[in-house]
Protein backbone atom coordinates (compact mmCIF):
# COMPACT_ATOMS: atom_id res chain seq x y z
CA UNK A 1 0.00 0.00 0.00
CA UNK A 2 1.45 3.37 -1.42
CA UNK A 3 1.55 6.11 1.57
CA UNK A 4 -0.42 9.44 1.15
CA UNK A 5 1.16 12.78 2.24
CA UNK A 6 -0.96 15.88 2.39
CA UNK A 7 0.75 18.66 1.13
CA UNK A 8 0.48 20.72 4.46
CA UNK A 9 2.60 18.30 6.30
CA UNK A 10 5.26 18.60 3.41
CA UNK A 11 8.38 20.64 4.59
CA UNK A 12 10.71 20.91 1.30
CA UNK A 13 13.88 21.86 1.52
CA UNK A 14 15.86 23.50 -1.48
CA UNK A 15 19.59 23.30 -2.48
CA UNK A 16 21.07 26.37 -1.92
CA UNK A 17 23.50 29.05 -0.79
CA UNK A 18 23.94 27.18 3.04
CA UNK A 19 24.25 24.03 1.52
CA UNK A 20 26.74 24.84 -1.19
CA UNK A 21 29.07 26.55 1.70
CA UNK A 22 28.72 23.85 3.34
CA UNK A 23 30.12 21.61 1.02
CA UNK A 24 32.68 23.81 0.29
CA UNK A 25 33.89 23.78 3.71
CA UNK A 26 33.53 19.79 4.13
CA UNK A 27 34.48 19.52 1.49
CA UNK A 28 31.43 16.87 -0.08
CA UNK A 29 29.06 17.27 -2.83
CA UNK A 30 25.89 19.89 -2.72
CA UNK A 31 23.74 17.11 -2.46
CA UNK A 32 25.29 15.65 0.22
CA UNK A 33 25.73 18.72 2.43
CA UNK A 34 22.05 19.32 1.43
CA UNK A 35 21.20 15.79 3.09
CA UNK A 36 23.86 17.45 5.95
CA UNK A 37 21.19 20.43 6.48
CA UNK A 38 18.10 18.44 6.36
CA UNK A 39 19.85 16.61 9.35
CA UNK A 40 20.72 19.86 10.98
CA UNK A 41 17.24 20.83 10.97
CA UNK A 42 15.94 17.60 12.62
CA UNK A 43 18.29 18.40 15.66
CA UNK A 44 21.46 16.47 14.40
CA UNK A 45 24.28 18.93 13.73
CA UNK A 46 24.92 22.52 13.02
CA UNK A 47 25.93 23.60 9.30
CA UNK A 48 28.29 25.59 10.57
CA UNK A 49 30.39 23.51 12.61
CA UNK A 50 32.54 21.48 9.62
CA UNK A 51 34.66 19.66 12.54
CA UNK A 52 31.16 17.78 13.82
CA UNK A 53 30.12 17.21 10.37
CA UNK A 54 33.57 15.66 9.10
CA UNK A 55 33.01 13.73 12.78
CA UNK A 56 28.74 12.78 11.85
CA UNK A 57 30.36 11.56 8.11
CA UNK A 58 33.68 9.45 9.51
CA UNK A 59 32.74 8.74 13.04
CA UNK A 60 35.97 8.04 15.09
CA UNK A 61 35.42 4.38 16.75
CA UNK A 62 37.71 4.10 19.84
CA UNK A 63 36.88 7.90 20.89
CA UNK A 64 33.59 6.56 20.84
CA UNK A 65 34.19 3.86 22.78
CA UNK A 66 36.34 5.64 25.45
CA UNK A 67 33.74 7.59 26.03
CA UNK A 68 30.94 5.24 26.44
CA UNK A 69 29.26 4.56 29.88
CA UNK A 70 27.31 0.99 30.52
CA UNK A 71 26.70 2.28 33.76
CA UNK A 72 28.08 0.49 37.40
CA UNK A 73 27.16 -3.12 36.42
CA UNK A 74 29.78 -3.84 33.99
CA UNK A 75 32.44 -3.09 36.07
CA UNK A 76 30.91 -5.72 38.75
CA UNK A 77 30.59 -8.17 35.69
CA UNK A 78 34.19 -7.70 34.71
CA UNK A 79 35.09 -8.74 38.11
CA UNK A 80 33.09 -11.71 38.29
CA UNK A 81 34.53 -12.86 34.84
CA UNK A 82 38.28 -12.06 35.75
CA UNK A 83 37.60 -13.64 38.99
CA UNK A 84 37.42 -17.36 37.58
CA UNK A 85 39.45 -19.22 35.56
CA UNK A 86 36.86 -21.41 34.06
CA UNK A 87 32.59 -20.55 34.30
CA UNK A 88 32.29 -24.74 34.06
CA UNK A 89 28.58 -25.28 32.29
CA UNK A 90 26.93 -22.59 31.00
CA UNK A 91 23.65 -21.53 29.97
CA UNK A 92 23.25 -18.31 28.15
CA UNK A 93 18.54 -17.56 28.25
CA UNK A 94 17.84 -15.45 24.91
CA UNK A 95 15.23 -14.14 23.51
CA UNK A 96 13.62 -15.54 20.09
CA UNK A 97 13.90 -12.00 17.70
CA UNK A 98 17.56 -11.35 15.80
CA UNK A 99 18.74 -9.06 18.99
CA UNK A 100 17.70 -12.04 21.36
CA UNK A 101 19.38 -14.46 19.09
CA UNK A 102 22.43 -12.28 18.06
CA UNK A 103 23.36 -11.75 21.47
CA UNK A 104 22.61 -15.28 22.43
CA UNK A 105 25.34 -16.31 19.47
CA UNK A 106 27.73 -13.84 20.91
CA UNK A 107 27.21 -14.79 24.60
CA UNK A 108 28.28 -18.42 23.67
CA UNK A 109 31.19 -17.27 21.57
CA UNK A 110 32.39 -15.29 24.13
CA UNK A 111 31.79 -17.38 27.27
CA UNK A 112 33.68 -20.22 25.08
CA UNK A 113 36.81 -18.24 26.04
CA UNK A 114 35.86 -19.54 29.64
CA UNK A 115 33.74 -23.09 29.81
CA UNK A 116 34.14 -26.16 29.99
CA UNK A 117 30.31 -26.50 27.98
CA UNK A 118 28.00 -24.04 26.91
CA UNK A 119 24.35 -24.76 25.85
CA UNK A 120 21.54 -21.84 25.25
CA UNK A 121 18.14 -22.12 25.61
CA UNK A 122 15.62 -19.33 24.00
CA UNK A 123 11.57 -19.77 25.43
CA UNK A 124 8.96 -20.54 22.75
CA UNK A 125 7.01 -17.14 22.15
CA UNK A 126 3.57 -19.13 21.91
CA UNK A 127 3.78 -21.21 25.08
CA UNK A 128 6.61 -19.47 27.39
CA UNK A 129 6.70 -15.84 26.76
CA UNK A 130 9.28 -13.33 26.53
CA UNK A 131 11.48 -12.58 29.46
CA UNK A 132 12.56 -15.41 32.59
CA UNK A 133 10.07 -18.18 32.78
CA UNK A 134 11.00 -19.42 36.76
CA UNK A 135 9.25 -22.77 35.74
CA UNK A 136 11.49 -23.35 32.87
CA UNK A 137 14.40 -21.76 34.41
CA UNK A 138 14.77 -23.87 37.24
CA UNK A 139 14.42 -27.00 34.86
CA UNK A 140 17.00 -26.12 32.95
CA UNK A 141 19.94 -24.68 35.66
CA UNK A 142 19.07 -28.16 37.63
CA UNK A 143 21.08 -30.28 34.97
CA UNK A 144 24.48 -29.57 35.29
CA UNK A 145 24.27 -25.63 35.08
CA UNK A 146 27.92 -23.27 36.99
CA UNK A 147 26.81 -20.50 35.12
CA UNK A 148 24.23 -18.51 34.04
CA UNK A 149 23.94 -15.92 31.03
CA UNK A 150 21.32 -14.15 30.24
CA UNK A 151 20.71 -11.72 27.44
CA UNK A 152 17.79 -9.26 25.99
CA UNK A 153 15.55 -9.71 29.14
CA UNK A 154 16.05 -10.05 32.50
CA UNK A 155 16.46 -6.83 33.69
CA UNK A 156 13.42 -7.01 35.89
CA UNK A 157 14.40 -10.72 37.34
CA UNK A 158 16.60 -9.18 40.28
CA UNK A 159 14.48 -11.63 42.62
CA UNK A 160 14.50 -14.50 40.73
CA UNK A 161 18.12 -14.39 40.00
CA UNK A 162 19.34 -13.90 43.67
CA UNK A 163 17.28 -16.96 44.60
CA UNK A 164 19.63 -18.66 41.70
CA UNK A 165 22.67 -17.17 42.82
CA UNK A 166 22.23 -18.61 46.07
CA UNK A 167 22.72 -21.84 44.83
CA UNK A 168 26.26 -21.15 43.91
CA UNK A 169 25.55 -19.47 39.94
CA UNK A 170 27.48 -17.07 38.50
CA UNK A 171 25.29 -15.35 36.88
CA UNK A 172 25.22 -12.33 34.42
CA UNK A 173 23.04 -10.37 32.37
CA UNK A 174 23.33 -8.16 29.38
CA UNK A 175 19.77 -6.03 28.53
CA UNK A 176 19.08 -3.19 27.10
CA UNK A 177 15.23 -2.91 28.43
CA UNK A 178 13.29 -0.89 30.28
CA UNK A 179 14.05 -0.70 33.69
CA UNK A 180 10.76 -0.81 35.74
CA UNK A 181 12.27 -0.74 39.44
CA UNK A 182 16.27 -0.33 40.31
CA UNK A 183 17.85 -3.58 39.71
CA UNK A 184 19.17 -5.06 42.96
CA UNK A 185 21.10 -7.84 41.42
CA UNK A 186 24.82 -6.51 41.06
CA UNK A 187 25.64 -7.96 37.42
CA UNK A 188 23.05 -6.74 35.64
CA UNK A 189 24.54 -4.41 32.66
CA UNK A 190 21.73 -2.26 31.26
CA UNK A 191 23.03 0.83 30.53
CA UNK A 192 18.64 1.90 30.73
CA UNK A 193 19.66 1.76 34.26
CA UNK A 194 22.52 4.16 35.31
CA UNK A 195 24.45 4.30 31.91
CA UNK A 196 25.47 7.39 29.90
CA UNK A 197 23.17 8.66 27.09
CA UNK A 198 24.84 6.47 23.71
CA UNK A 199 24.79 3.43 26.54
CA UNK A 200 21.15 3.47 26.61
CA UNK A 201 20.53 3.47 22.66
CA UNK A 202 22.41 0.04 22.20
CA UNK A 203 20.57 -3.06 21.64
CA UNK A 204 21.14 -6.31 24.11
CA UNK A 205 23.91 -7.75 20.89
CA UNK A 206 25.76 -4.18 21.34
CA UNK A 207 25.75 -3.90 25.28
CA UNK A 208 27.40 -7.37 25.59
CA UNK A 209 29.96 -6.59 22.84
CA UNK A 210 30.77 -3.03 23.85
CA UNK A 211 31.14 -4.56 27.51
CA UNK A 212 33.48 -7.32 26.15
CA UNK A 213 35.12 -4.52 24.17
CA UNK A 214 35.70 -1.60 26.85
CA UNK A 215 36.37 -4.28 29.87
CA UNK A 216 39.19 -6.40 28.20
CA UNK A 217 36.96 -9.43 28.04
CA UNK A 218 38.88 -11.21 25.26
CA UNK A 219 40.79 -9.99 22.66
CA UNK A 220 39.81 -6.82 20.39
CA UNK A 221 41.30 -8.63 17.04
CA UNK A 222 38.82 -11.59 17.90
CA UNK A 223 35.67 -9.26 19.01
CA UNK A 224 36.13 -7.46 15.40
CA UNK A 225 34.81 -10.68 13.51
CA UNK A 226 31.45 -10.91 15.82
CA UNK A 227 30.01 -7.05 14.61
CA UNK A 228 28.15 -8.89 12.18
CA UNK A 229 26.11 -9.89 14.73
CA UNK A 230 25.58 -6.23 16.43
CA UNK A 231 25.03 -4.84 13.35
CA UNK A 232 22.11 -7.20 12.80
CA UNK A 233 20.78 -7.18 16.09
CA UNK A 234 20.76 -3.39 15.47
CA UNK A 235 18.94 -3.15 12.57
CA UNK A 236 16.16 -5.11 13.70
CA UNK A 237 15.49 -3.48 16.89
CA UNK A 238 15.22 -0.12 15.37
CA UNK A 239 17.65 1.29 17.27
CA UNK A 240 19.01 4.90 16.94
CA UNK A 241 21.77 5.17 14.64
CA UNK A 242 23.92 7.73 16.27
CA UNK A 243 27.36 8.18 15.75
CA UNK A 244 28.88 5.07 18.04
CA UNK A 245 25.65 2.63 16.39
CA UNK A 246 26.61 3.80 12.44
CA UNK A 247 29.95 2.42 13.27
CA UNK A 248 28.99 -0.72 15.14
CA UNK A 249 27.29 -1.27 12.18
CA UNK A 250 29.76 -0.15 8.99
CA UNK A 251 31.74 -2.58 10.46
CA UNK A 252 29.48 -5.66 11.02
CA UNK A 253 28.19 -4.96 7.54
CA UNK A 254 31.59 -4.99 6.30
CA UNK A 255 32.25 -8.04 7.52
CA UNK A 256 28.97 -9.08 6.29
CA UNK A 257 30.64 -8.16 2.93
CA UNK A 258 34.15 -9.78 3.22
CA UNK A 259 34.22 -12.37 5.67
CA UNK A 260 30.70 -13.61 6.97
CA UNK A 261 29.72 -16.14 9.15
CA UNK A 262 28.96 -19.72 7.43
CA UNK A 263 25.11 -19.52 8.30
CA UNK A 264 25.02 -15.97 6.94
CA UNK A 265 26.53 -16.37 3.83
CA UNK A 266 24.74 -19.45 3.26
CA UNK A 267 20.92 -17.43 3.96
CA UNK A 268 22.72 -14.16 1.63
CA UNK A 269 23.25 -17.02 -0.87
CA UNK A 270 20.14 -18.73 -1.14
CA UNK A 271 17.82 -15.38 -1.17
CA UNK A 272 20.35 -14.35 -4.13
CA UNK A 273 21.52 -11.20 -2.30
CA UNK A 274 25.04 -10.54 -3.39
CA UNK A 275 27.36 -9.52 -0.38
CA UNK A 276 29.68 -7.59 -1.85
CA UNK A 277 26.75 -5.12 -2.31
CA UNK A 278 24.68 -5.55 0.80
CA UNK A 279 22.52 -3.32 1.93
CA UNK A 280 20.95 -2.06 4.91
CA UNK A 281 17.73 -1.93 3.37
CA UNK A 282 18.01 -5.63 1.89
CA UNK A 283 18.88 -6.55 5.76
CA UNK A 284 15.68 -5.16 7.39
CA UNK A 285 13.39 -6.18 4.30
CA UNK A 286 14.88 -9.77 3.85
CA UNK A 287 17.65 -11.14 5.80
CA UNK A 288 15.84 -9.99 9.02
CA UNK A 289 12.41 -11.74 8.54
CA UNK A 290 14.20 -15.27 7.78
CA UNK A 291 15.92 -14.71 11.36
CA UNK A 292 13.17 -13.52 13.13
CA UNK A 293 10.74 -15.67 11.44
CA UNK A 294 11.04 -19.46 13.46
CA UNK A 295 11.07 -17.86 16.61
CA UNK A 296 7.30 -16.15 15.60
CA UNK A 297 6.06 -19.66 14.50
CA UNK A 298 7.73 -22.07 16.30
CA UNK A 299 11.13 -22.43 17.55
CA UNK A 300 13.83 -19.79 17.33
CA UNK A 301 16.27 -22.79 17.33
CA UNK A 302 17.11 -22.70 13.82
CA UNK A 303 18.44 -19.14 13.70
CA UNK A 304 20.59 -19.64 16.76
CA UNK A 305 21.80 -23.20 14.56
CA UNK A 306 22.21 -20.92 11.20
CA UNK A 307 24.23 -18.25 13.14
CA UNK A 308 26.62 -20.38 14.79
CA UNK A 309 27.19 -22.09 11.66
CA UNK A 310 27.31 -25.74 13.38
CA UNK A 311 28.02 -28.97 11.45
CA UNK A 312 28.86 -29.69 7.40
CA UNK A 313 27.90 -27.48 4.83
CA UNK A 314 24.90 -29.44 3.84
CA UNK A 315 23.35 -28.87 7.57
CA UNK A 316 24.00 -25.10 7.06
CA UNK A 317 22.13 -25.19 4.07
CA UNK A 318 19.45 -26.61 5.06
CA UNK A 319 19.25 -24.84 8.56
CA UNK A 320 19.07 -21.97 6.12
CA UNK A 321 16.43 -23.27 4.27
CA UNK A 322 14.64 -23.95 6.91
CA UNK A 323 14.70 -20.14 8.42
CA UNK A 324 13.41 -18.84 4.47
CA UNK A 325 10.42 -21.84 4.40
CA UNK A 326 9.67 -20.41 8.36
CA UNK A 327 9.27 -16.74 6.64
CA UNK A 328 7.17 -17.75 3.78
CA UNK A 329 4.80 -19.49 6.17
CA UNK A 330 4.82 -16.42 8.80
CA UNK A 331 3.87 -14.27 5.59
CA UNK A 332 1.01 -16.53 4.40
CA UNK A 333 -0.47 -16.49 8.39
CA UNK A 334 0.38 -12.73 8.81
CA UNK A 335 -1.60 -11.86 5.41
CA UNK A 336 -4.45 -14.30 6.64
CA UNK A 337 -4.55 -12.23 10.04
CA UNK A 338 -4.31 -8.73 8.10
CA UNK A 339 -7.25 -9.55 5.89
CA UNK A 340 -9.31 -10.91 8.74
CA UNK A 341 -9.13 -7.68 10.52
CA UNK A 342 -9.69 -5.61 7.34
CA UNK A 343 -12.82 -7.69 6.50
CA UNK A 344 -14.20 -7.47 10.31
CA UNK A 345 -16.86 -5.01 10.85
CA UNK A 346 -15.73 -4.03 14.43
CA UNK A 347 -11.55 -3.46 13.17
CA UNK A 348 -11.82 0.30 13.96
CA UNK A 349 -11.57 -0.57 17.35
CA UNK A 350 -8.22 -0.14 18.52
CA UNK A 351 -7.89 -3.57 20.51
CA UNK A 352 -8.41 -6.59 18.39
CA UNK A 353 -8.74 -10.14 19.73
CA UNK A 354 -8.48 -13.19 17.57
CA UNK A 355 -9.11 -16.90 19.45
CA UNK A 356 -7.16 -18.63 16.56
CA UNK A 357 -4.11 -16.40 15.65
CA UNK A 358 -0.62 -17.58 16.04
CA UNK A 359 0.84 -14.84 18.59
CA UNK A 360 4.05 -15.03 17.35
CA UNK A 361 3.19 -12.92 13.69
CA UNK A 362 1.25 -10.51 15.69
CA UNK A 363 3.51 -7.63 16.24
CA UNK A 364 4.30 -7.37 12.45
CA UNK A 365 0.56 -7.33 12.29
CA UNK A 366 -0.09 -4.81 14.37
CA UNK A 367 2.91 -2.34 12.93
CA UNK A 368 1.45 -2.49 9.58
CA UNK A 369 -2.39 -1.73 10.58
CA UNK A 370 -0.56 0.47 12.78
CA UNK A 371 1.10 2.59 10.01
CA UNK A 372 -2.03 2.13 7.83
CA UNK A 373 -4.41 3.75 10.10
CA UNK A 374 -1.90 6.25 12.13
CA UNK A 375 -3.89 4.60 15.38
CA UNK A 376 -2.72 2.95 17.93
CA UNK A 377 -3.49 -1.03 18.04
CA UNK A 378 -3.53 -4.17 19.94
CA UNK A 379 -3.52 -7.40 18.92
CA UNK A 380 -4.05 -10.09 21.43
CA UNK A 381 -4.80 -14.01 21.23
CA UNK A 382 -5.20 -16.72 23.75
CA UNK A 383 -2.08 -18.62 24.83
CA UNK A 384 -1.71 -21.55 27.65
CA UNK A 385 -4.71 -20.20 29.67
CA UNK A 386 -3.66 -16.30 29.89
CA UNK A 387 -3.87 -13.77 26.53
CA UNK A 388 -1.17 -12.39 25.26
CA UNK A 389 -1.17 -8.84 23.65
CA UNK A 390 1.02 -6.58 21.57
CA UNK A 391 0.66 -2.67 21.52
CA UNK A 392 2.30 -0.69 18.59
CA UNK A 393 1.56 3.20 18.81
CA UNK A 394 2.61 5.94 16.29
CA UNK A 395 4.11 9.27 16.64
CA UNK A 396 3.18 10.81 20.05
CA UNK A 397 2.11 7.53 22.14
CA UNK A 398 4.12 6.03 25.16
CA UNK A 399 3.50 1.99 24.88
CA UNK A 400 5.26 1.37 27.79
CA UNK A 401 3.61 4.27 29.56
CA UNK A 402 -0.09 3.04 28.23
CA UNK A 403 1.21 -0.28 29.92
CA UNK A 404 2.21 1.14 32.99
CA UNK A 405 -1.08 2.89 34.15
CA UNK A 406 -2.40 -0.52 33.90
CA UNK A 407 0.51 -2.51 35.25
CA UNK A 408 -1.87 -4.07 38.13
CA UNK A 409 -3.76 -5.79 36.11
CA UNK A 410 -1.41 -7.35 34.17
CA UNK A 411 0.57 -10.22 34.56
CA UNK A 412 3.71 -9.46 32.17
CA UNK A 413 4.55 -6.52 30.32
CA UNK A 414 7.73 -4.58 28.64
CA UNK A 415 8.99 -2.79 25.60
CA UNK A 416 10.18 0.00 24.15
CA UNK A 417 8.08 3.79 23.16
CA UNK A 418 6.25 2.80 20.16
CA UNK A 419 6.46 -1.25 20.54
CA UNK A 420 5.26 -3.16 23.45
CA UNK A 421 4.09 -6.65 24.51
CA UNK A 422 1.96 -7.91 27.78
CA UNK A 423 0.42 -10.69 28.95
CA UNK A 424 -2.74 -10.90 31.10
CA UNK A 425 -4.49 -13.71 33.14
CA UNK A 426 -7.83 -14.54 30.84
CA UNK A 427 -10.07 -13.51 33.88
CA UNK A 428 -8.56 -10.17 33.74
CA UNK A 429 -8.92 -9.53 29.97
CA UNK A 430 -11.90 -7.90 29.47
CA UNK A 431 -10.89 -5.62 32.05
CA UNK A 432 -7.73 -4.75 30.40
CA UNK A 433 -9.34 -4.73 27.08
CA UNK A 434 -11.34 -1.98 27.70
CA UNK A 435 -9.01 0.00 29.78
CA UNK A 436 -6.35 -0.58 26.80
CA UNK A 437 -9.67 0.59 24.09
CA UNK A 438 -9.93 4.18 26.58
CA UNK A 439 -6.45 5.03 26.97
CA UNK A 440 -5.39 4.33 22.93
CA UNK A 441 -8.44 6.56 21.88
CA UNK A 442 -6.97 9.26 24.34
CA UNK A 443 -3.89 8.69 22.14
CA UNK A 444 -2.67 12.37 20.95
CA UNK A 445 -1.65 11.31 17.45
CA UNK A 446 1.13 13.68 15.89
CA UNK A 447 0.76 14.22 12.38
CA UNK A 448 3.71 13.37 10.90
CA UNK A 449 5.85 16.05 8.95
CA UNK A 450 7.61 14.48 5.61
CA UNK A 451 10.69 16.08 5.03
CA UNK A 452 12.12 16.46 1.79
CA UNK A 453 14.75 17.62 -0.85
CA UNK A 454 12.71 18.88 -3.86
CA UNK A 455 14.77 17.99 -6.90
CA UNK A 456 13.96 16.18 -10.44
CA UNK A 457 15.23 12.29 -9.72
CA UNK A 458 17.06 13.32 -13.54
CA UNK A 459 18.92 15.77 -11.62
CA UNK A 460 20.63 13.04 -9.30
CA UNK A 461 23.42 11.22 -10.72
CA UNK A 462 25.18 7.61 -9.86
CA UNK A 463 27.97 9.69 -8.18
CA UNK A 464 25.98 11.75 -6.62
CA UNK A 465 23.82 9.21 -4.95
CA UNK A 466 26.87 7.06 -3.52
CA UNK A 467 28.54 9.94 -1.67
CA UNK A 468 25.30 10.76 -0.04
CA UNK A 469 25.05 6.94 0.90
CA UNK A 470 28.92 7.64 2.56
CA UNK A 471 26.24 9.17 5.69
CA UNK A 472 24.67 5.81 6.57
CA UNK A 473 23.81 3.53 7.40
CA UNK A 474 20.30 5.25 6.85
CA UNK A 475 17.27 3.82 9.92
CA UNK A 476 16.03 5.48 13.26
CA UNK A 477 17.35 8.71 13.72
CA UNK A 478 19.62 8.70 10.43
CA UNK A 479 16.42 8.38 7.85
CA UNK A 480 17.50 7.80 4.69
CA UNK A 481 16.73 11.74 2.75
CA UNK A 482 13.47 11.72 0.67
CA UNK A 483 12.78 13.11 -2.26
CA UNK A 484 9.94 15.55 -3.72
CA UNK A 485 8.83 16.12 -7.59
CA UNK A 486 5.90 17.67 -8.28
CA UNK A 487 3.65 16.13 -10.53
CA UNK A 488 2.99 17.44 -14.18
CA UNK A 489 0.18 16.99 -16.83
CA UNK A 490 3.51 14.85 -18.55
CA UNK A 491 3.31 12.54 -15.46
CA UNK A 492 2.47 8.63 -16.71
CA UNK A 493 1.79 5.39 -14.70
CA UNK A 494 2.88 2.24 -16.73
CA UNK A 495 3.11 -1.55 -15.72
CA UNK A 496 6.14 -2.67 -13.90
CA UNK A 497 6.55 -6.53 -14.02
CA UNK A 498 4.04 -9.03 -15.42
CA UNK A 499 1.72 -10.08 -12.14
CA UNK A 500 0.22 -6.79 -12.41
CA UNK A 501 1.11 -5.51 -8.37
CA UNK A 502 3.42 -3.40 -9.17
CA UNK A 503 3.61 0.27 -11.09
CA UNK A 504 6.02 2.61 -12.08
CA UNK A 505 5.55 6.42 -12.60
CA UNK A 506 7.30 8.34 -15.02
CA UNK A 507 8.43 11.47 -14.24
CA UNK A 508 10.40 13.85 -16.26
CA UNK A 509 11.84 10.69 -17.77
CA UNK A 510 12.93 8.37 -15.19
CA UNK A 511 10.72 5.74 -13.60
CA UNK A 512 9.84 6.18 -10.24
CA UNK A 513 9.37 2.19 -9.07
CA UNK A 514 6.20 1.49 -7.24
CA UNK A 515 6.34 -1.99 -5.65
CA UNK A 516 2.41 -3.31 -4.91
CA UNK A 517 1.22 0.18 -6.03
CA UNK A 518 -0.57 -0.87 -8.71
CA UNK A 519 -4.21 -0.59 -7.28
CA UNK A 520 -3.53 2.97 -5.36
CA UNK A 521 -1.96 4.70 -8.93
CA UNK A 522 -5.43 3.51 -10.82
CA UNK A 523 -6.17 7.04 -10.56
CA UNK A 524 -3.82 9.84 -9.96
CA UNK A 525 -5.97 13.50 -10.73
CA UNK A 526 -5.40 14.62 -7.60
CA UNK A 527 -1.92 13.75 -7.14
CA UNK A 528 0.19 17.06 -6.37
CA UNK A 529 3.81 15.46 -5.95
CA UNK A 530 5.75 12.34 -5.87
CA UNK A 531 8.02 11.51 -2.73
CA UNK A 532 10.67 9.04 -3.24
CA UNK A 533 13.97 7.70 -2.75
CA UNK A 534 16.97 6.23 -4.45
CA UNK A 535 19.22 3.57 -4.17
CA UNK A 536 21.78 1.57 -5.47
CA UNK A 537 21.38 -1.44 -7.44
CA UNK A 538 22.89 -3.67 -9.83
CA UNK A 539 21.75 -4.99 -13.11
CA UNK A 540 23.95 -7.26 -14.76
CA UNK A 541 26.94 -6.45 -12.41
CA UNK A 542 26.67 -3.18 -13.45
CA UNK A 543 25.81 -0.68 -10.93
CA UNK A 544 22.88 2.34 -11.16
CA UNK A 545 20.85 3.98 -9.02
CA UNK A 546 17.23 3.03 -9.30
CA UNK A 547 14.15 5.26 -7.61
CA UNK A 548 11.70 4.38 -5.26
CA UNK A 549 8.36 5.88 -5.21
CA UNK A 550 6.95 6.28 -1.25
CA UNK A 551 4.48 8.38 -1.34
CA UNK A 552 1.66 10.74 -2.92
CA UNK A 553 0.98 14.36 -2.17
CA UNK A 554 -2.80 15.11 -2.28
Amino acid sequence: MLATCRDSNLKLYEIGDDARDLARCVPCSELTAMVLEMTRAGGGISAVDSDWVQEWIQPKFDKLMDSLDLGSASVAARELWNSKSSFGNVLVYGDYDTDGISSTVLAMEIFRHKAAQTRYFIPRRDTQGYGLNAGVLEEITSRNCNTLVVVDCGTNDSELLNKLKKRGMDIFVFDHHTVADNPTFPTIVNPCFDGGDKGRKLCATAVLWCWAWKEDIVSRDWLKYTLDLVALATISDCMPLNSLNRCLVRRGMRLMKTNPRRGLAALLSRLGINRQQLSEEQLSMRVIPCLNAPGRISSADIAVRALLGLGNDDSVYECVNDLIRANRRRQMISERIAGEICEDPGADRHVLYGESWPVGVLSGVASRICSQRRSPVVLAAPVAGKIRGTLRVPVGGNAVGILSTISDLLDAWGGHRYAAGFSVLSENWETVAQSLEKLLAEVDVEEEVVSAINLSPAQISLDDWRTVTELGPFGNDNPCPRFYYASSPGDRVEPLGKNGKHSAVRVDNVKLLAFNAASDLQDTAGVKGWVYHPRLDYWKNEEQVQFILDAIVI
